[in-house]
């Protein structure tokens, strides 16, 4: 699927409205992050069990293996007037994940027509019914061992009545209220069992922010999110600013949905997002989904009941990777790279020449079919694993040709002020009408029509904002808002700016672009559609500023704009 911070499009029934309110993130003081053990998170995979009793389906994903589920028994196919049974194989399901050896996190999020007439739960005696509800379904099946309390509270797809109608913020004392009732009801038949709260989609750190200020770290033993909408290589950063939230700086943190529509990219989508979870502490990543639901998401077994290559991905993670020791081994802001334990190494990057300098390694590709060792090339979207007996270790065992990229808006974008960053050469600000305004720090989710992760944004300029990938130039009334990234040159070079612009979002006049030297443009055009250039070679004295510019041409009517702002070494000769 495509996936936008700006326009999130998700599986054919979920498409939720931006047109939400949230919280600032600079109103948050700052928390220092705390050192976490990070291991390869346990995997799992999303089931529809609850609406489709399929034992083929189960038998197929014990071969894969999959050994932990999520999924959901419905309230309203269980209670009725008062009276509870488990006697459909749709609400019976876990008994037979039990029978597998496996494990399953149960999802808790409908209605009961009995109470709030269906309606997502708001009244005091429908939430003590739900919550009393997971508790009796948690003491049926012993294979629970965790319940996720609500599904994506921050859209409009999965809640309705007085819920559905209430705003942002007190939709979250809603959410609240419902991960506390159930809290405390599980706990007090199942004190091990794992209360996850959240469930949101994306990183909206606006949204959660008044649940956390109101005290829901205590009321959870993890937070679930759904990454849908973060690239993988972003995922480290976003989820630092996630953890300035009061009590989340060693939350663990669950990614209970994250999957790719196309079938070509899920291989490569999931063995990313795997590795960057592992380092931003996720303990549980769970891919959606197992089998194909018609909705397009990339299943991890297919109709047949064969394995896909996805699922070749997921076969080979639980091998290799899952519980293990896990580090962050990159050797630049352009090349990423994770170890897992001594003996895996993940590695995916800017493009260039790898080589194998140590004897018993082997390379796998992202589907972990084996590679032949010569003309190796790393790849920003198909992640290379190589594998050996001992440690290993890149300068030693496994040797990268030159790099040469000197800077990347995408690779080296941060959140200024906030740890986990990384460092960034780039000055990005908003210009309007010639004056400056700083690009702050906004926790997704803040106001309307934002987008619902981490996000930079000039401060009384709400339409203008900035992400890793996407940015958006601002007709301001009478102003123009322009989005401006400086790169000051540390030392007397040589480059060529490579330039990535294309306005998808339909725009009505295009978005007006400068590349310019000290105030001097070098480039200028009016961008309606993809756009790639390469410059010719630029010679930069130390101190000087080459600036990438976008904004609008007449009005900001569909400007909304995936970009990538690339300086590299002049090819040789």
């Amino acid at each position: 699927m495509t996936l936008s911070v700006f326009s999130v499009r998700r599986r054919s029934r979920r498409r939720p409205s931006l047109a939400l309110a949230g919280l600032v993130l600079s109103l948050l003081a700052p928390l220092p992050l705390q050192g976490l053990t990070l291991t390869g998170p346990v995997l799992g995979v999303a089931t529809n069990f609850g609406q489709h009793w399929q034992p083929a389906m189960l038998a197929a994903a014990r071969q894969l293996p999959a050994r932990n589920f999520r999924d959901e028994v419905y309230w309203t196919d269980v209670e009725r007037n008062g009276v509870f049974s488990f006697g459909r194989m749709e609400t019976r399901f876990p008994e037979m994940i039990a029978a597998e050896g496996a494990t399953m996190s149960l999802l808790v999020n409908n209605g009961n027509p009995g109470y709030d007439d269906g309606h997502t739960p708001h009244s005091a005696d429908a939430i003590a019914a739900f919550a009393r509800f997971a508790a009796k379904t948690v003491q049926r099946f012993p294979a629970i061992t965790s319940v996720e309390v609500g599904n994506e509270f921050n859209s409009q797809d999965f809640v309705s009545g007085p819920v559905k109608a209430d705003g942002l913020t007190a939709r979250a004392m809603d959410d609240l209220r419902l991960l506390t009732a159930v809290h405390d009801a599980v706990k007090a038949v199942a004190p091990k069992v794992r209360i996850l709260g959240g469930g949101v989609h994306s990183i909206p750190v606006g949204f959660l922010a008044p649940m956390f200020a109101a005290g829901a770290a205590q009321k959870m033993d993890a937070l679930a999110i759904h990454t849908y909408t973060t690239p993988a290589e972003q995922l480290v950063r976003q989820i630092a600013v996630l953890r300035q939230l009061p009590g989340m700086a060693e939350m663990p943190i669950d990614v209970t949905e994250f999957g790719e529509e196309k079938a070509a990219k899920a291989p490569g989508h999931l063995l990313r997002n795997y590795c960057q979870m592992a380092l931003s502490g996720v303990e549980r990543a769970i891919w959606y989904d197992l089998n194909p639901r018609g909705d397009g998401m990339t299943p991890l077994i297919d109709g047949a009941g064969h394995v896909t290559p996805v699922g070749q991905t997921y076969r080979m993670i639980s091998a290799l990777m899952e519980g293990r020791p896990a580090q962050d081994a990159a050797p630049d802001p352009f090349t990423y790279a994770c170890r897992f334990g001594p003996g895996t190494l993940v590695i995916w990057g800017a493009p260039r020449a790898l080589r194998l300098a140590t004897p018993g390694l082997k390379v796998l590709d992202d589907t972990g079919a084996p590679l032949a060792p010569a003309g190796l090339q790393l790849s920003q979207t198909d992640p290379l694993v190589i594998t050996g007996p001992g440690l290993i270790l890149l300068g030693r065992d496994v040797i990268l040709g030159p790099q040469s990229v000197l800077a990347d808006t995408f690779d080296q974008y941060a959140y200024p002020g906030l740890p986990g960053q990384p460092q960034d050469p780039f000055d990005r600000f908003a210009l309007m009408d010639g004056a400056r305004l700083p690009l702050e720090t906004h926790g997704g989710q803040d106001r309307g029509s934002v987008p619902w992760t981490p996000y930079r944004g000039a401060k009384g300029v709400f339409t203008a904002r900035l992400m890793a990938d996407v940015l958006l130039p601002s007709d301001y009334g009478p102003k123009k808002v322009a989005i401006v990234q400086s790169y000051r040159a540390p030392k007397d070079m040589r480059v060529v700016a490579r330039i990535a612009l294309d306005p998808r979002w339909h725009t009505k006049d295009g978005v007006a672009f400068t590349l310019a030297l000290n105030g001097r443009s070098l480039v200028e055009k009016i961008v309606q559609r993809a756009w790639t250039e390469t410059t010719e070679p630029i010679a930069l004295r130390a101190g000087d500023r080459l600036s990438f510019t976008v904004g609008p041409n007449g009005n900001d009517i569909g400007d909304t704009s995936v970009y990538r702002f690339t300086l590299l070494t002049p090819p040789s000769g």
